[in-house]
């Protein structure tokens, strides 16, 4: 749970990145699970220097963290 608290301190395309490992997904069911479309998924991963970069708003952080704290709890209680 420690390592989350430091993702989430993380820019955003480590969020993004380390949640769709953690999480086991593609691009395409990441942004399907946050309900935007790839694109818009991609353009949050891009660099920030990019011209087509998009700050993911604090609203979708904070929903990948509840999504990466419900799956770290459904993790611990699978593996008692």
């Amino acid at each position: 749970m420690a390592s989350n608290m430091k993702l989430f301190r993380a820019t955003q395309q480590t969020l993004l990145r380390e949640a769709m490992s953690q999480l086991e997904m593609t691009r395409e069911e990441f942004a399907a699970r946050l309900s935007v479309s790839r694109r818009t998924l991609d353009k949050w991963l891009l660099p920030s220097e990019s011209s087509d970069f998009r700050a993911l708003p604090e609203m979708g952080r904070a929903y990948i963290q509840e999504i990466l704290t419900w799956h770290s709890v459904d993790s611990s209680a699978s593996n008692r």
